[in-house]
């Protein structure tokens, strides 16, 4: 059987075994999804890279106490990464405020674009609204943006989300539902804001032009 076609719980087995490059066929599995999910609580691309990696270093290094009895591989790992981001913002709080990072430097430009499309200007638009989204996201309170970010960026069913943040599976209904009206209210108001700016730059070069 080929590696692409064994199960998560297979590999973890034979990792376990002493296959330990197995692991970077994990990795490739939950990379983009697991940065998604980061990215949704974390806006800095070198942060998010930084806890990405972090998760995968101690799902590595904490592999044995895996039990597949217990629940999914995808589950055990999103609760790492669940945990990295709660550290790491814990930790921000107490910190003094460090600039962000420009705008070119953003999650979307640092991973690859694994869309069935390559045309240039298509990237460029796909990235634009998928960064409007995240930042109108990151403006939701932190189970919300979670769960959305969960269903909607790595496409987890609502049992598995249920089961990954220790919620009821009402509960994340209910949230899921709240969050997409919450999500559609910011996103209304951003483009409000943006019209009314390119409204009034419109206005100032009118003036100019006088």
């Amino acid at each position: 059987m080929a590696i692409e076609a064994e199960s998560d719980e297979a590999l973890v087995r034979r990792i376990r075994n002493g296959e330990s490059d197995l692991f970077a066929e994990l990795v490739d599995r939950y990379k983009r999804g697991i940065a998604n999910f980061i990215g949704a609580s974390v806006r800095s691309s070198a942060d998010v890279s930084d806890l990405s990696q972090e998760t995968f270093l101690r799902a590595y290094a904490h592999l044995g106490t895996f039990n597949p009895q217990l629940g999914r591989f995808s589950t055990w790992i999103y609760q790492i990464a669940r945990n990295v981001v709660r550290t790491h913002l814990g930790k921000s709080l107490r910190r003094p405020a460090t600039q962000e990072l420009p705008e070119d430097q953003t999650l979307e430009n640092a991973l690859p674009d694994l869309s069935e499309s390559s045309d240039p200007e298509g990237g460029i638009l796909r990235r634009e609204a998928e960064r409007e989204l995240r930042e109108a996201l990151a403006e939701l309170p932190e189970r919300t943006r979670t769960v959305l970010a969960l269903r909607y960026f790595d496409n987890m069913e609502y049992h598995t989300i249920a089961s990954t943040l220790g919620l009821s599976l009402g509960n994340v209904k209910t949230l899921i539902h709240r969050g997409k009206i919450a999500l559609a209210k910011k996103m209304h108001e951003r483009e409000v804001r943006a019209e009314s700016s390119a409204h009034q730059r419109g206005g100032m070069r009118a003036l100019l032009l006088v």
